[in-house]
Formats: structure tokens, sequence, C-alpha cells
């Protein structure tokens, strides 16, 4: 397992934290164990063999009475050793092959001979296994010792060709075995029923300890739980039993006497239970593992999304939060939340939300979803989305939900309005220039009219007598000139002007045809024919009467551009509304120039792409904003024949929420 982090370091996550840390603590110490518990092995292989080359025999058996441990039990220590200590500390394999082949080999040709009852040499294999400094038997590898030395380096030689977790099990299981042989070895020595040294149980249970350590490092799991503990414990159980059953054999009770029996068939209860128990507890402690884990995750994905939970009792009025939500709300996390708290923090303007929400609540128990301000003590605000689902149990309807803080997509959306204002009051200076003619022309009409008018009402009273009559008509029609002349004006001011947006009801039709009046003369110029189908059944739509005639601008000089160079048939363009029940209105602008391709079709409104010479690219998108923001659709088709239709929709007056202000 690697263990160092791959990222850059950050900001410390005190809900990550012990996670990690956790991991890093078990593998520490299990790597350090397995590294000492090796380390003690060569040194005891290597203290003995120095007792046999000195001829130390304190060295060799510890006490005079004490069996001696063999030279080959030392070397065999020795191998093992540096071979588990190499793997320990990720050392040449070869090494490992080599330690642990050895000690096999020697392992097994002695667990033959004492199964064939043969003498091959074994024990003298480093020289005579008995020397005359004070012992009193002869010494050699017990059965016992070879059999947890095969057992030991045929699990290192299996293992470290295999992946890690069937390396772990490998290594855990027979370390358990040998570390379970080892403590029989010393309980049977301490009632003088073993042939083993002393120091040669100690070594075992060493040998044994450093295998599970090394085993458990390289499980490496977040839980510190191996799955191949609870068969490691069970085995553990069973070696312990039957080490006990065979050192009362040898202390002359009878195979399958009381005392035997009741060990042996204890035993075999005990190892089932006992390997159950540990798969409890270690379920039991993944599980609480891994629950801590999800609730870590669980309120990192709240801290970074600003989103909290809740509950609500409907019943008790009982208001559960999360740390997050606490955060949120500026609460003390150790005071019980109530709904007279939350009130204190919610916006005075926004209050009849919370009484809304508490009668749909207790009332029809539908799912709630509001969006509603909140005021901080320092005089801030928040912009929470509250979203949450009701569901009844025996004790009433409880309502679980989250509390997301949207305050930074607020503010952007603000921001954003802002700047599409500006875009689109842009795209309404640039299409001044275009209607440079039409405006002269709307104007300069009711103008000459005034004068004439004017002028006739002068000579009218100059007459003798005077004619008061034609006089007083010939005012009524100067003064109309002259409302006229203002409106053409005021239209002007508004849609040029740097207004905010407003809601109000609109006629789409009436709307059309101010958008024509200012455009003729521009469509006069370009010899554009403009028909107009204006529906009668048209619904009002809610919406911003400015912004609604700039699209309609907008689509018109985009269709008499699209048939500037057409010179070999009419440039016809046609202007439609149609009524869509009481739902919502359509317009489309139909004209006969060189239409779409198939290429352009899909970036028609995106911002600055244009397919003119000299156009800006901004109109088709600030239309597309304008007409989504009115909750409807703008789109473009090829016409079956010559050119292209642009159309948009918007909902009816009754369906449509109003607009926020920009």
């Amino acid at each position: 397992m690697n263990l160092r982090r791959r990222w850059a370091p950050r900001a410390r996550n005190p809900e990550r934290i012990p996670v990690v840390t956790t991991r890093f603590a078990a593998a520490c110490w299990s790597l350090r164990l397995a590294r000492v518990a090796s380390a003690s092995v060569v040194l005891l292989g290597a203290v003995v063999l120095t007792g046999w080359m000195s001829g130390s025999a304190s060295l060799i058996q510890l006490l005079p009475s004490w069996p001696p441990m063999p030279r080959n039990v030392a070397a065999s220590f020795m191998l093992i050793g540096i071979g588990l200590l190499a793997l320990a500390s990720r050392g040449p394999r070869w090494l490992v092959g080599l330690c642990a082949g050895l000690v096999a080999t020697v392992s097994m040709l002695r667990i033959a001979e004492i199964v064939l009852r043969v003498d091959a040499g074994i024990n003298e294999l480093l020289g005579p296994s008995y020397i005359n400094v004070g012992l009193v038997r002869r010494g050699g590898m017990s059965p016992l010792a070879a059999t947890c030395f095969a057992i030991s380096a045929g699990a290192m030689l299996i293992a470290m060709k295999q992946a890690p977790h069937r390396f772990a099990m490998i290594m855990g299981i027979s370390g358990s075995v040998v570390a379970a042989l080892g403590i029989v070895a010393a309980l049977g020595f301490l009632g003088g029923i073993t042939l083993a040294a002393l120091h040669t149980a100690l070594g075992l249970c060493l040998l044994g300890t450093g295998m599970l350590a090394l085993a458990w490092r390289t499980e490496g799991r977040p839980a510190g739980s191996p799955r191949w503990l609870p068969a490691s414990a069970g085995l553990a159980v069973a070696m312990l039993t039957a080490g006990m059953w065979r050192a009362l054999v040898l202390d002359g009770h009878a195979p399958f006497a009381l005392l035997n029996t009741v060990a042996l068939g204890g035993g075999v209860l005990l190892a089932p239970i006992f390997a159950l128990t540990v798969y409890l507890a270690q379920r039991g402690h993944a599980q609480a593992a891994s629950l801590r884990r999800s609730e870590a995750l669980l309120a990192e994905a709240q801290r970074l999304s600003s989103t909290g939970s809740f509950s609500w009792r409907v019943a008790t009025n009982m208001v559960e939060y999360s740390e997050q939500t606490y955060r949120t709300y500026d609460f003390d996390p150790a005071a019980p939340v109530t709904l007279a708290m939350i009130a204190t923090r919610i916006d005075p303007d926004d209050l009849h939300l919370l009484e809304e929400m508490i009668g749909v609540a207790r009332g029809p128990g539908t799912d709630l979803d509001y969006e509603y301000r909140l005021r901080m003590a320092d005089g801030s605000v928040k912009h929470l989305h509250l979203v949450a689902r009701g569901t009844r149990d025996r004790d009433g309807l409880e309502y679980i939900g989250a509390i997301q803080d949207v305050t930074p997509r607020r503010l952007a959306e603000e921001a954003l309005g802002k700047v599409r204002s500006e875009l689109a009051h842009v795209a309404r200076v640039s299409s001044l220039g275009a209607l440079t003619a039409s405006i002269a022309h709307e104007v300069n009409q009711p103008l000459s009219g005034i004068l004439t008018n004017a002028g006739t009402c002068l000579r009218m009273l100059a007459c003798d007598p005077p004619n008061i009559d034609g006089a007083q008509e010939t005012a009524r029609r100067t003064i109309r000139d002259g409302h006229r002349a203002s409106d053409v004006i005021a239209r002007l001011r508004a849609l040029f002007a740097r207004q905010p947006a407003m809601t109000e009801a609109v006629d789409l039709n009436e709307a059309t045809r101010e958008v024509l009046a200012l455009s003729r003369s521009e469509m006069q110029r370009q010899r554009v024919i403009v028909r107009a189908e204006l529906g009668t059944d048209l619904a009002q739509v809610s919406g911003d009467r400015v912004q609604l005639q700039q699209v309609i601008l907008n689509l018109l000089l985009n269709a008499a551009d699209a048939m500037s160079e057409l010179d070999d048939r009419p440039r016809h363009l046609l202007i439609r509304t149609v009524g869509e029940g009481d739902d919502a209105a359509r317009l489309d602008v139909c004209d006969v120039g060189t239409g779409l391709d198939s290429q352009s079709m899909h970036r028609l409104f995106e911002a600055f792409y244009t397919t003119k010479a000299k156009g800006m690219g901004i109109g088709l998108s600030v239309s597309r904003s304008i007409i989504e923001r009115h909750e409807g659709r703008l789109w473009a088709t090829q016409n079956e024949g010559a050119g292209a239709t642009f159309s948009f929709r918007v909902p009816a007056a009754r369906r449509l929420m109003p607009m926020p202000a920009h």
C-alpha cells in the first residue's frame, strides 16, 4: 500500500483526517511490529549459534536441566527471520526465496525423518547437535519446530508471488498457526511435556507474530479488520487445543481419557464459536468504520456544496439540523432548533413564505419547494433554496429535506442580468443607424403637416371675415400631427433608452404594428415588401414591451439583410402572429433570402457569431436571452422554398410568472 499523499497540500479537513490517520497509523504500527519481530528472530538464532561456536551452554539451553536449541533450529531462525525482514522491508525477492527455500528443505527433510523413523543426519548438518559443556541430553529439531518452519517457509514462498489480498490471507493464517504452536510449546515446556527448548517456543511466537503483523499491514483496509482474521482465530484455537491434547498424551494420559476428551471436545466447540465471535466483532467494527466514513463524506459534501439537511416533525415541531445547516443559519449547534428561532433569521419581507410553508405542511402535506432570504446578524443577506418531502409513519408526518445556500448563484444571476441589459442596449443602439431613414421619415411627416396646417390656419384667420370654423379644424389637425411626432419620439426614446425591465400585459399585435411603423422607411429603402398577417384571437402576453419589440425589430432587420443581394425575385417578407389558444402566442418572420446552411444552423444564437460581413453577432443572442427570460423559445427553420423563418413563442399572461428586474 502506497502511503504517500498524491495531492497538493490544502486546508485541513476535520472530517477527512481521521480516516486517513487511521489507515496510516495502522500501517505504521503493524509494519514496525513485523520488522521488530523478524529482527528479534534473527537475533535469537545468531545468539544461539554464537553459543554453539563459543561453547557457551547458557546460550544454548538457558539452564542445565532444559532442552537445548540445536544448530539447525538456530540457523533456521536466522534464515526465516532474514526472509521475513526482507519481505517487511521490501527487499530483493531472491533473498526471500533463498532463505525460505533453505528452511523449507531442512524442515521437510526433518519431518520425513520423524515420519519414516530414519536418521538422515539432518540434526548434524552444521555439526554435532550436542557438546560436552554440561548438556544433559542430545538436541535435535523437534516435530513441532519442524512443522512451524515448514509452514512459515512454505507460506513465504507461496505468498510472495500472490496478489496483496492473497498474500495477506496466506501470511495471516500461517502466522496465526505458528504463533499458536509456539504458545503450545511454551505451555508444554512449563509442564515438562515437550522436547522443544523454551527459547525455541518464544522464537516461534515471535515468528508467528511477525507474519501476522506483516499480513495486517498488507491488508491495508480502512476498517483495520482483515477478512482472514476469523479463520485465523479459529485455526489458532484449534491448534492450541490439539497441542494441549498432544501435551497431555505425552505426559502419560490416555489419548481419550476424560481430561483429554474434555479438552479436545471443548476446543472443537470453542474454535468455531471464537471464529464467529471475531467475525461478528469484525463486521460490527467495519460497519461502524463505514458509517463514520459515510458521515464524514456526507459532511464534506454538504460543506463543499453549501447544502445542509434537516428533518421536521410537524406534530411536535421538532426540528433537527445537520452541521452544515447550523453553519448556514449561524446557529449554535448545542441549542435545539425551533420555528421561532428560524423566524428570527428569515428576512422580514419573506416571513410570509415561512407562514405559507407551515400552513402547507400542516394542511395537505405536499412536498415543499421554497426560495427565501436570511437576514444575518451582521446585516448580510443569504439566499436559500429549500426542498423537502413528507413521509408518514406511526409518529405522524415528518419532512426530510435539504437547504442549499444559493447566494453566489443569485449574485451571479444579478450580475449576468446587468450584463445582458447592457448588451441588449448595445444591440438596440447598433440598430439605430439602420433606422435613421425611418426615424427621419416618421418625424418629418407630422412636422411637415404641422407647418402646412399652421400656414393654412393663419390664412384663414387673415380673411375678412376670418374663417373661424376652418381655422379651428386646421388647428385640430396641427394638434393631431404634433401628437404623431410626439408618439414617434416617445417610441424611439422607449426603445433606445437604458431602462429597467418592466412586466406588463402586452398586445403582441400592437407591439408589432409599432415596430413596422418605425421600420417602414428602412424596408422601403431596401425594397422589401412587407406583408403582415396579425391573428385576431391572440392572447395577451406578460413581459417587457420594449424588449419584445427589440426582438421583433432584430428579426425584421435580419430578414431584410438576408434578402439584400436578391435581384432575380421580389423581396417578400411576411410577419405573422398566431394564437395558440389561451396558453401562448407565436410570431413568425419569413423571408425569401439565401436561407440557412446546416453548418451554421446550430450556432445562429451564439454570442458574437455572425454570417454578415459587418455584423456584431449579438442581435440573435440577445433576442434569445430576452425570449428565455419571458419563459419562451426562439428558433429558426429552413423554408421549403427559398429563405428561412425565425419564430418565437411566449406564454400567455396568466401563465407567466413576473420577470426579475435587472
